[in-house]
């Protein structure tokens, strides 16, 4: 019996991927930095920072890439603000999870204000009974470390949990936690996810039933 699901935010409630991708490209154009693309390509998760320190390297003190990866955030909320949208039939999902008194965890490894702008814009922040973002544990995904620290606070067995994750270091942080996931299609294929090690996958919430897991 499920008694607690833990949703991924960026590609799993909402497709904000998109408004990142446009961020980082302003953010490296204002920069100037050339063929960000191919700087990118070996980059296998984390959060902002990760991404930075893949990109320069030992370049700027840590200090500094913490400066830049904000002023890369700021950017990506500026832009996103007033056009966050959840992935269709999430809202509905979450209502009948709440309903059936199955508690709900928040585990991404964005930072809290980006965090905070999106459950706040749609309306859901009292719904979650933990939250825990990018910028408050020491190693973001694939480290399933705030996987468990959600199962801790949910007081709950892992075999009682599913995880909701779009992106291949979320599903291998929740493998590496040792929970079931389902795979969010907004970022990757099916087959990716599978191969990953998503349980099933699904491409939205419409329709979608717990019992049949």
């Amino acid at each position: 019996m499920v008694k607690g699901i833990i949703f991924d935010m960026d590609g799993t409630m909402v497709d904000s991927l998109p408004y990142h991708h446009e961020a980082w490209k302003i953010f490296f154009n204002e920069n100037k930095v050339e063929n960000f693309s191919e700087k990118l390509k070996d980059y296998k998760g984390g959060g902002t920072l990760d991404l930075m320190k893949a990109v320069y390297g030992d370049q700027y003190s840590l200090k500094e890439l913490k400066k830049m990866s904000d002023e890369k955030e700021i950017i990506f909320r500026r832009i996103y603000k007033g056009k966050i949208k959840p992935i269709k039939g999430f809202k509905k999902f979450l209502n009948d999870l709440k309903s059936r008194n199955i508690l709900i965890g928040l585990a991404s490894n964005a930072i809290r204000k980006n965090v905070s702008l999106i459950i706040k814009e749609l309306e859901i922040y009292d719904d979650f009974d933990s939250i825990i973002c990018g910028d408050e544990v020491d190693n973001g995904k694939p480290n399933p470390e705030m996987f468990n620290k959600t199962i801790d606070r949910f007081k709950i067995n892992k075999n009682e949990c599913l995880i909701f994750e779009d992106s291949i270091e979320g599903i291998k942080a929740a493998n590496n936690s040792g929970i079931n996931v389902i795979g969010i299609t907004s970022s990757s294929s099916h087959k990716i996810l599978l191969d990953a090690g998503s349980t099933i996958n699904i491409s939205n919430y419409v329709d979608f039933d717990l019992a049949k897991i």
